[in-house]
């Protein structure tokens, strides 16, 4: 396939919102991949991550929004193994929904190819016209997380 379009960006720690990359389509294509990537290694905290102002900070976070008074054993059980990186891919074509993909991967695929298309998608029969991506970010916990967003077709 055809790169049409090719995008990298970064995000930081705290990061909630949406990006939204418009592709005009030249022409009409048989087959589309759109691809999105983030460095897996930035998608959860490493023991060695671990400092003691993130252990307070989680500690009055889980205070503050759930009345949870937690030791800093419990804190860090909670920052291994809950807290990740969560962003999402949502395309539309001519504003018409074409896909979403919820799934906790740091590197997915969103592919049409005429009656088939990757669980989340929906099939399309014609892909022409313009193409919006939106990189849904809910949450982002390392600062620099970088992100790679590719537009395939033939």
């Amino acid at each position: 396939m055809k790169e049409l379009y090719r995008v990298e960006g970064v995000v930081n720690r705290g990061f909630v919102g949406q990006i939204t990359y418009t592709v005009c389509l030249e022409e009409p294509l048989k087959k589309l991949d759109i691809h999105f990537a983030f460095d897996a290694s930035l998608r959860k905290f490493r023991p060695e991550d671990i400092t003691a102002d993130l252990i307070e900070e989680t500690k009055e976070t889980c205070r503050e929004k759930y009345g949870l008074d937690i030791d800093d054993n419990r804190a860090r059980d909670i920052i291994l193994g809950d807290m990740k990186t969560e962003i999402h891919t949502l395309a539309t074509l001519n504003d018409a929904f074409i896909g979403c993909i919820h799934r906790q991967l740091s590197d997915r695929h969103m592919l049409y190819d005429g009656d088939t298309a990757t669980e989340g998608c929906i099939p399309q029969k014609e892909i022409d016209g313009v193409l919006k991506v939106t990189v849904l970010a809910f949450n982002v916990i390392k600062d620099g997380t970088r992100y790679i967003l590719t537009v395939e077709g033939e």
